[in-house]
């Protein structure tokens, strides 16, 4: 929707200008007059880490559906990019990977990820949304409360505080994307809507992580090597990712409390307890470009907004803001760009518009996100809560979850179908339900009851990294 003419509102402001802000900033630039991006940071010139961004300097992967919603919002990207040293993976085929103490089979999926470092994902989204007219992002700027209507019922605008003091921003539509710091619990608690009940678990999670030249005559057997742990046994875990500039990024992340060091030696130590062949033998004489660094997860939450009996209308809050996953999956950035396209569906409506149309939205936002981040908590939140040291609420019958989660992942390592569909659905493709239908159910039957008489190295690959 380029023509002016057909944008139906006025001002929006979004506060936030990681991936969740950018996505729906550009996403709103198709609907309103004027797009108003508010970034308490001051940014860098280049794909460098920033400090609103600390988890930036760690593997990312950007799952299909959300390499899919990007390509859809910026058309080109993918391909652009790629010239840069984007690299653009088959899933399984280019992934090796250990999971639950078997390593997956390795066979062409047509599912796709992309592997970057963060930084550059992002400057190149912030390149694009800030190049759009309606856009206009402002820097070192923080949002200081809510402004409302006089019954407190619907978003007016924001009071903020930039270089040039304090001022008055009017918005028709307000977004909050600001990340596992946003204030607006506390802002809702203020306007007498009560604060949004907590979904937490407690990981005390780290990952420690450097960037490394690839060694010169690397075969390029794999693009991504994952090493997961078997829970509830052990709970450290590494990665090495292919990233832009012929460099790797590595990082090694441990639960409660068990976190790598960042010196030299300590890293490559932790990195040698991971089980072998593996990380280490990849890295013990590569050469590091940077010093380790680590980042902190002391919890994944996930706020229910939508169980709040009253919201104000007109406002959004969405990504991390919302639900800030444990990143095993890499999920973070896909679910967001998902929330945008959600809210891009919601804004799209037939002329002509009344005044009701953003409020309708702001609310159906509100009812239907969950709808996206129920899967990918789902799937966390169980592998997390195979540790009896994991904090929080566990939900009954997990223990059989486990036990049917624990095969599937077995399972993969030897049936390329099933490893498929585990794919599908991980990728957000296909539902939960996917895995119970008769394909996937019955192999799945007859692996486990294999299990009660069989050991795990008998009966899966424990040993062998898979070549593709």
């Amino acid at each position: 929707m380029s023509s002016s003419a057909r944008r139906r509102y006025g001002h929006a402001v979004v506060i936030g200008s990681s991936m969740a802000g950018l996505v729906n900033a550009r996403v709103l630039a198709d609907h309103f007059e004027k797009v108003t991006v508010l970034e308490r940071d001051e940014r860098p010139a280049g794909p460098e880490p920033r400090k609103g961004a600390p988890q930036g300097q760690h593997v990312h992967l950007l799952l299909e559906a959300g390499k899919r919603v990007l390509e859809e919002l910026f058309p080109g990207l993918t391909r652009e990019t790629q010239g840069s040293g984007m690299n653009v993976i088959d899933s399984s085929r280019d992934m090796a990977w250990q999971h639950f103490g078997v390593w997956k089979v390795r066979v062409p999926s047509g599912i796709e990820s992309v592997l970057c470092t963060r930084p550059y994902l992002e400057w190149s989204v912030f390149q694009r949304v800030k190049a759009l007219p309606q856009v206009e992002i402002r820097e070192n700027v923080t949002v200081e409360a809510l402004c409302t209507d006089a019954e407190k019922t619907r978003i007016t605008g924001v009071k903020v505080k930039g270089p040039g003091g304090e001022e008055t921003l009017e918005a028709d539509l307000l977004v909050d994307a600001s990340g596992r710091g946003s204030r607006s619990p506390r802002w809702l608690e203020e306007l007498g809507y009560g604060r949004p009940e907590e979904e937490k678990i407690g990981i005390d999670l780290a990952y420690t992580s450097r960037l490394y030249k690839r060694p010169a005559g690397f075969q390029d057997d794999w693009k991504l090597l994952v090493q997961y742990p078997r829970a509830p046994e052990g709970w450290r875990a590494g990665f090495i990712s292919h990233v832009e500039g012929d460099r790797w990024i590595v990082s090694v992340n441990g639960y409660f409390g068990d976190h790598a060091p960042t010196d030299d030696k300590g890293f490559l130590e932790f990195a040698r307890s991971l089980p072998r062949p593996g990380l280490y033998d990849y890295i013990q004489d590569a050469e590091p470009l940077t010093a380790p660094v680590t980042h902190k997860i002391p919890t994944s939450r996930w706020l229910h907004y939508e169980r709040l009996p009253r919201f104000p209308e007109r406002l959004i809050v969405t990504g991390d803001a919302v639900c800030a996953f444990n990143p095993i999956f890499g999920q973070g950035m896909t679910t967001a760009s998902l929330g945008a396209k959600l809210l891009g569906e919601l804004l799209t409506g037939k002329e002509p518009h009344t005044p009701g149309d953003l409020n309708r939205a702001s609310e159906q936002f509100r009812r239907k996100l969950p709808g996206i981040i129920r899967v990918p908590w789902f799937m966390t939140s169980v592998m997390d809560m195979h540790y009896p040291q994991a904090t929080g609420t566990r939900p009954p019958g997990v223990g059989i979850l486990h036990w049917f989660f624990g095969r599937l992942i077995e399972l993969t390592s030897v049936d390329a179908n099933v490893y498929h569909q585990f794919l599908r659905v991980l990728h957000m493709r296909d539902g939960l339900e996917s895995l119970l239908q008769p394909g996937m159910a019955l192999p799945l039957l007859a692996y486990g009851a294999k299990s009660l008489f069989v050991p795990l190295a008998e009966r899966a690959n424990v040993h062998r990294m898979p070549q593709a």
